[in-house]
């Protein structure tokens, strides 16, 4: 199995307001204005590439300025058995559950282990079974996230690592919002959890750079396109290279 960057997160309390800085400032086209989902929660999506940026406003309390919230990743495997290898390699994970937004539908499961403090939610290490499809079914649906109690959305945690699997024709979704940069390359602090992503299988079509030192989180991101100033989106960091990420 491998894993593959799929998604950026973004949390803002401004969805609206940081969407369009992030489409202003780097020329990324919007696949997804901004909109409210279950419990709260709302989400909009630029595209970068091969890698969609999402803006989501989670939790009780916001942050009083964007924050590197996490990412998402795919499998090249059914996501069933990529939450089994990744539990028999001792990552805590969530059963799957479904989202939807519109005519998009998805399954997702959240891993823990690898950010500080991330998004609360029932995992565990068993191998999947029945448990798994009970706890799915009943899960219902919050946009990409797999739901929770209100509770849990009303505490949104420090940080958020997901795994999705597509129901829809994503290719064909991402192809609707063309030009714009392309995600090179991503660097993010792990707080101490390094050894934790050493051991997770994923490729490096766009290279993952992570840190044991620094703020916990996404804070950098790596572009290639038509090149712009460099900025910061709150804790993030935006900057254009040449060619690939490093």
């Amino acid at each position: 199995m491998r894993l593959r960057l799929d998604h950026l997160i973004i949390r803002t309390g401004e969805p609206q307001k940081t969407l369009a800085e992030l489409a202003r400032r780097s020329g990324a086209p919007v696949l997804a204005e901004v909109e409210e989902l279950l419990g709260g929660i709302e989400s909009g999506i630029a595209r970068g590439g091969p890698v969609d940026l999402e803006v989501l406003n989670i939790g009780g309390i916001p942050p009083d300025r964007p924050l590197g919230y996490g990412l998402g990743l795919v499998a090249d495997v059914p996501l069933m058995e990529a939450v089994g290898e990744l539990r028999a390699l001792g990552f805590p994970v969530s059963p799957p559950a479904p989202g939807v937004a519109g005519d998009r539908r998805w399954r997702a499961a959240q891993i823990h282990g690898l950010l500080p403090n991330p998004f609360p939610v029932p995992v565990n290490t068993r191998r999947p079974g029945v448990r798994d499809r009970v706890a799915g079914a009943a899960a219902g649906t919050l946009g990409r996230i797999p739901v929770l109690a209100r509770a849990g959305v009303n505490e949104a945690g420090d940080s958020m690592v997901v795994l999705t699997e597509y129901g829809f024709d994503v290719a064909a979704w991402r192809a609707t919002a063309e030009g714009g940069p392309a995600v090179a390359g991503v660097e993010l602090g792990a707080a101490g959890d390094r050894a934790a992503w050493e051991r997770l299988p994923l490729g490096d079509e766009v290279p993952v750079t992570v840190h044991d030192d620094g703020p916990p989180g996404l804070t950098r991101v790596l572009l290639t396109g038509a090149r712009r100033k460099p900025f910061s989106l709150g804790a993030v960091r935006f900057e254009w290279v040449s060619g690939g990420g490093r």
